[in-house]
Order: C-alpha cells, then sequence, then structure tokens
C-alpha cells in the first residue's frame, strides 16, 4: 500500500501545495516552521478524520490518494467531512446494523485497522511516546462480535460470531473482553424491570376500563339533555324569526307613510336643503345673515344723509365764496371815497375766509365718513356673497338668497317634520331585512305566536345566551366523554400490545438467560485457549522486537512485552529492567526514539494483520547523535522501505551528508510553502 499524492489548500502555510510521493522512501527535510508537522498531520487527518481535528480546516480541504492491492483510493476532507472514492467511484461508509449506524473511517477501510492502531504504530508524531492503553480497543472486534450475538439473542449465532472473531483476531494477542459477561446480568436485570413496570400498567388500564359502563350511561343523559336544548333553542328562534319579520313588515310601511308624507312637502325640498345649509354654517354667520337688511339699511341711510350735507355744504361753501370776492371788490371801491367801508369789507372778507376753512374741513370730513360707509358696505356684501357661495342650492342673487331665508323662517315646523321623516326613513331602511335574511328567518319559523316584542327583546337575548351557554357546557362534556370513551379503547389496544411485549420480553428473558449459559461456557474453553496462545504470542513479539532492536541501536537490548502490550527495557548500562515510565528518564532521548520507533514497527507489523502499510514518521531520530541517525536511517532506507512506504520528516538538513551513500534509495521533497 502506498500513498500516492497529497493537496493542501488553505491549510497553515500552505494555500494550495501538492506532494508526490513517488518513491518507496521519501525523505522530507526542510528548516522548522516550513509546515512538515502540517503535512503529517494532513495525511493522518484524511486517512482518520477526527470531531476535534488535529489541524484547524476551517475553509482548508486535504485530498489523499493512495494505491493499495491495484486499487485507487481518493480521500477528501474539509470542515464539512469526508468523501472517499475508490477507482474514481464514491464508496458508502456507513452501515446499519440492527437499526444502529456503524460509521467507517477512510483508514478503517483501506488498511483494516482501528485509528489508535495506526497512531501508535505507524505515525509517529515529534516527542510522541506509545500509550499502549490505546491499543485496548484491539479486542473491540471480539467484543462487538458478542453484542451482534446478543442482540439476535441467539446462543448458537453468539458461539459462531464468537468463533469467527476469535479466528481473525488472536494471532494479534487481543485478550478476551470479560467485561462483556457483565453486559448480560444488567440486560437481563432491565428486560426484568421493563417486565415489571408492564405488568403495573397493564394492571393500571384494566382498572381504567372498568369505568366504561359509567360513561356510556352520562353519554346518554347529557345526549337527551343536549336534544333538549336544541329544541329549546329552536323554538325561541322561532320566535325571534316571527317577530322580525313582523318588525320588517312595520318598517316598511312606516317608510311608505314618512315617504307619502314627505311628498307631501316636497315643494319645500329646496328650502329643506337651505335650511341644511344654513344650520351647517357657524353661528356668527347665521347672526350676521339675521342681522344683514338692517345693517344695510343702516348704511345706507347714513351714507343718503351724508351725501345730502356734502351737497348743501358744497353749495353753501361756493355761496359764501362769491359773496367774500363781492364784499372784496365793494370794500376796494368803496374805500375810495370812504375809509370806512374799506375796513368793514376786509373785516368782512376775514371772517368769511374763516367761515370758509370750517367749511371746507367739514366737507372732507363728511368725505371720509362716506368713503367708509362705502368700504364697510362693500365688505359686508363681500362677506355675504361668500357665504351664499357655500350654500348646495343654486342662488341667482342675493334678493333670492334672502327670499329663501325668509320661507325658511316661515316654514320652520314643515322643515323639521321634512327632515325628521327623512331620518326615520333612513333609519328604517337600515332596519329592513334582505330578501336573504327574510327567507332565513322564514325557514326559522315553526310556529307564529306573538311572545317577542320591543319590550322583551332583551329577555330573549338573555334567554338565549343562557341556553347557548348551557348547550356547550353539555357539548364539552360530551367531548370530555367522547375523549375518555376514546381512551378507553386505546387502553383496551395499549393491553394488547402490552400483552404482547410481556410475551416478547418474558421470551427475550429466557433467551438471555440461554444464552448467558452458553457464553460462560464459550468463556471458559476462551479463556484458556487465549491465555495459552498470548505466552506463544509473547514470546515470540519479544524475540523480535529485540532483535529488530539491537539492530538499529547496535547494542544487546532486550524488550518485554507484557498481556496488556506494556512493555519494559534491559539495557546493559543499567542492571534492572526499565519500565515505559522510566524509559525517557533514565535513558538518552536517542535511544529511547529507537525504541519507541522499535516497538511502532513491531506493533505495526503484527497489528496489521500482515497488510504493509506507510510509515510516516516526523523528526524520528531528533535527540540521536549522528552515528544513531545513520544507523537508524540505514535500517529504514534500506530494510523497511522495501517491504512498506516510508515518508519521514526532518529539520536537520546539515545531516543529509551523512546519507549521502544512500541517495540512490529515497526520494527527497523540499517542503515550500509557496503553491
Amino acid at each position: 500500500m502506498r500513498i500516492k499524492r497529497i493537496l493542501i489548500e488553505n491549510i497553515g502555510p500552505y494555500k494550495n501545495k501538492e506532494f508526490i510521493f513517488e518513491h518507496s522512501c521519501n525523505l522530507i527535510i526542510d528548516r522548522n516552521e516550513t509546515g512538515k508537522s502540517v503535512l503529517a498531520k494532513s495525511i493522518v487527518e484524511a486517512l482518520y478524520p477526527s470531531k476535534q481535528p488535529i489541524i484547524p480546516l476551517n475553509n482548508g480541504k486535504i485530498t489523499l490518494e493512495i494505491e493499495a492491492d491495484n486499487e485507487f483510493f481518493q480521500i477528501t476532507r474539509n470542515y464539512k467531512g469526508y468523501q472517499i472514492f475508490k477507482n474514481g467511484n464514491p464508496i458508502k461508509y456507513e452501515t446499519k446494523n440492527k437499526g444502529k449506524i456503524i460509521k467507517k473511517l477512510p483508514g478503517e477501510i483501506i488498511f483494516n485497522i482501528p485509528r489508535e492502531i495506526f497512531i501508535n504504530s505507524s505515525y509517529l508524531a515529534q516527542k510522541s511516546g506509545i500509550n499502549t492503553k490505546e491499543l485496548y480497543p484491539v479486542t473491540s472486534f471480539l467484543e462487538q462480535a458478542i453484542d451482534t450475538g446478543f442482540r439476535d439473542t441467539s446462543a448458537s449465532s453468539a458461539l459462531s460470531k464468537i468463533k469467527e472473531a476469535l479466528y481473525d483476531n488472536i494471532h494479534s494477542g487481543a485478550l478476551f473482553p470479560f467485561i462483556t459477561k457483565g453486559k448480560l446480568d444488567t440486560a437481563i436485570k432491565i428486560w426484568e424491570e421493563k417486565l415489571s413496570d408492564y405488568e403495573e400498567k397493564k394492571s393500571y388500564l384494566q382498572n381504567l376500563i372498568e369505568k366504561e359502563t359509567e360513561i356510556i350511561k352520562n353519554y346518554t343523559e347529557l345526549l337527551s339533555e343536549f336534544d333538549n336544548i336544541n329544541y329549546k333553542l329552536i323554538k325561541l328562534d322561532s320566535d325571534y324569526a316571527t317577530w322580525k319579520i313582523q318588525q320588517d313588515n312595520f318598517y316598511r310601511a312606516e317608510i311608505q307613510n314618512l315617504e307619502k308624507r314627505n311628498n307631501e312637502l316636497k315643494e319645500l325640498e329646496r328650502i329643506v336643503q337651505f335650511s341644511k345649509d344654513f344650520e351647517n354654517l357657524k353661528p356668527e354667520e347665521q347672526q350676521f345673515i339675521v342681522l344683514y337688511e338692517n345693517e344695510v339699511q343702516s348704511l345706507q341711510r347714513d351714507l343718503i344723509l351724508n351725501e345730502e350735507r356734502k351737497e348743501k355744504t358744497k353749495k353753501f361753501l361756493k355761496n359764501v365764496y362769491l359773496i367774500s370776492i363781492l364784499t372784496a371788490i365793494f370794500s376796494i371801491l368803496g374805500g375810495i371815497f370812504i375809509d370806512k367801508i374799506f375796513y368793514i369789507g376786509i373785516i368782512f372778507c376775514i371772517f368769511s375766509l374763516f367761515y370758509q376753512f370750517k367749511l371746507n374741513s367739514e366737507n372732507k370730513k363728511l368725505n371720509h365718513e362716506i368713503k367708509t360707509l362705502k368700504l364697510k358696505y362693500d365688505d359686508i356684501s363681500e362677506k355675504i356673497n361668500n357665504i351664499i357661495s357655500n350654500f348646495t342650492i343654486p342662488i341667482n342673487d342675493k334678493s333670492e338668497f334672502f327670499s329663501f331665508f325668509k320661507k325658511m323662517n316661515t316654514h320652520k315646523n314643515e322643515i323639521k317634520e321634512f327632515i325628521e321623516n327623512s331620518r326615520k326613513i333612513e333609519e328604517f331602511k337600515k332596519l329592513l331585512l334582505s330578501k336573504n335574511e327574510i327567507d332565513f328567518y322564514e325557514s326559522k319559523i315553526i310556529s307564529k305566536n306573538n311572545e317577542i316584542s320591543n319590550t322583551n327583546i332583551e329577555q330573549y337575548e338573555q334567554k338565549r345566551e343562557k341556553l347557548i351557554k348551557l348547550k356547550e357546557q353539555i357539548k364539552d362534556n360530551l367531548h370530555k366523554l367522547q375523549a375518555d370513551y376514546d381512551k378507553i379503547i386505546q387502553y383496551r389496544k395499549e393491553i394488547e400490545k402490552i400483552t404482547e411485549q410481556i410475551q416478547s420480553i418474558t421470551k427475550n428473558i429466557e433467551n438471555l438467560e440461554r444464552f448467558k449459559r452458553a457464553l460462560q461456557k464459550s468463556f471458559e474453553v476462551l479463556e484458556n485457549i487465549t491465555k495459552k496462545h498470548h505466552e506463544r504470542w509473547s514470546e515470540k513479539l519479544n524475540k523480535k522486537a529485540s532483535t529488530l532492536l539491537s539492530k538499529i541501536t547496535d547494542k544487546t537490548v532486550y524488550i518485554s512485552f507484557g498481556k496488556d502490550l506494556s512493555f519494559n527495557i534491559k539495557v546493559p548500562e543499567i542492571e534492572y529492567p526499565l519500565s515505559e515510565k522510566e524509559i525517557e528518564s533514565k535513558l538518552s532521548g536517542g535511544i529511547t526514539e529507537q525504541i519507541y520507533l522499535t516497538v511502532r514497527l513491531m506493533l505495526a507489523d503484527l497489528l496489521s494483520r500482515g497488510i504493509k502499510i506507510p510509515f510516516i514518521l516526523d523528526e524520528p531520530f531528533a535527540h540521536s547523535d549522528d552515528e544513531r541517525f545513520i544507523k537508524g536511517m540505514k535500517y529504514l532506507i534500506k530494510e523497511i522501505s522495501n517491504s512498506n512506504q516510508v515518508i519521514i520528516l526532518s529539520c536537520h538538513q546539515h545531516r543529509l551528508k551523512l546519507i549521502e551513500e544512500l541517495k540512490s534509495s529515497f526520494y527527497l521533497i523540499s517542503v515550500n510553502s509557496e503553491a
């Protein structure tokens, strides 16, 4: 199996970067912070997508292409999820088993190993050890098989599944999952509790069903009362319908009489409209019309008097003026002979002149008063014209207007009668029934009587409302009784279902008990087989791992695996074996790296069940000296890459010259963050 290509878009330093792995051994060496770890994590995230990605995807995308057994796989991974294609066709990676959705990751489909095994064997992150506890899910294959048999509740099926799982997984040293035994006891207890609940519910429902007779009796009584109220309402509505038709006939007769009377008063129709327009005027405008004629007459009278006085004054002033001229001439001529006559004439002329001034002043005053009276007259005329223009009836002039006004005052009573009649006609017309309403009310009449009148219509409404409320209450009670009856029917159906469920649960419990006995027997047999097989498996694993570790370290180093896949190390420098926790504190960084690398190679070989999966190693010799680096790299390049693809990432560019002699055995790739 070989990774052929990866395309990384918008992740870390990569905008659009493609890596092609054509060689079985690919060495990626570049400076720090160039994105080597992002590349390694992108491969893992594509193979084994997680709910919390090990790299920030955001708007990023990973496209990984793998070749396996002449098949071509393509995986696309983004923040939405992932897709798997085989030879260009999408693969269905979700299956249903007994209603349960089982979702497989791309690495599980292609390599047939879970994520935990890949992370702790084929993938080496910087400064990471091995978490042997995560390798326990190896036993999940067997446990899943037992659970499948458990759901089938078939002892023969369980034994068959256990046998298949044991055959597929026993070579990997998987211990039998003893925790499964407890699941059966818990399941039996749960089913017994359910059985008790169903029995209790069945008893409760049967007690409720006993009320059926009482419900039917109450339902019948209420139904009879409901019918009685319905009849009373029909009778009441019949009386009301009779009254409504009688009222309609009365309104029509009244309208006919009122229209007849208004026809008699039709000659006053324009006066009525005039009266309505007059009533719509403002109070001050109405008052102005009432006083208009008196005020106009007074103005005209004052104007005539002032005109007459003006003419008299003007004539008298003219006479005084002539007398003054003649007196002046006579005084001048008489003064030639008699001086006194001259002086007397002069004095008379002076007095005459003063009198002329007085007459002129009075004449100006009269002119002003005349002008003022004319302006006032014009203002009154304009105001009355404006008021007349507001009237809706056509009026030719002021004389016609005041003629209407006088007639209005003369026929006040007739006008009031006409308006009141018109109002009543409109009011009665609104109360008239339409043809559909008349048909409706006539259909409601079952017997004609005069029980309802204008005086007791309120009592009718109260009585009807009371009956309707009572009817609604009975209807609600009928609905409740109907609902109760429906519930009883439903309870009967539920009891039938519960009875079936009780039978099914009882059968399930019996099957589980049989399954438990069969499983217990299989435990006894499989436990002995597994323990004996594990002893042979651990000896083989320890011998092979120690040989491999000695090759890489060039020292006599022993490694010993326990039943839980934990291990300890024996090195020449230290007298006692070192546990996993002591390795990093007691040994150098270089030897620690070699130990972890060896363990990963061994676990990958054994736990992958013979499948040659790729190794992704990020700084496998970061803390090793040059000698260990050369030995480790030679082993990976010359031996491991012959069977498995190897992708090594490192920042130690200066060490390339140390493996110059191997350059034909690997392909060197430089990480460049530019697309």
